[in-house]
């Protein structure tokens, strides 16, 4: 695992064109707590990464542990609700 961000920051792990990481997105800027930072980081690029995350994007780090992906995502928004927890704690 590649951790990236420092205490407190939230990353995604995104890809071009991705539409669930554009939602994934949205919705931690929608109910981002107060101080905590966001950083958007595109695998495209990067062998690495790109080779660690392609299948599991959108990838949400909190504080160097990925704790979502987008295998958690269902159709009926259910996601959004965990997602929110992962971020109150």
């Amino acid at each position: 695992m590649t951790a990236i961000g420092r205490a407190g920051e939230v990353v995604v792990f995104s890809k071009m064109g991705c539409h669930l990481c554009e939602a994934v997105e949205a919705e931690i800027r929608s109910i981002r707590i107060i101080g905590t930072g966001l950083q958007v980081v595109y695998i495209d690029e990067n062998p690495v990464l790109h080779d660690q995350y392609w299948l599991r994007v959108p990838v949400v780090q909190i504080e160097g542990r990925d704790v979502f992906e987008a295998n958690m995502i269902d159709l009926e928004g259910e996601w959004k609700k965990k997602l929110a927890r992962l971020l109150d704690k």
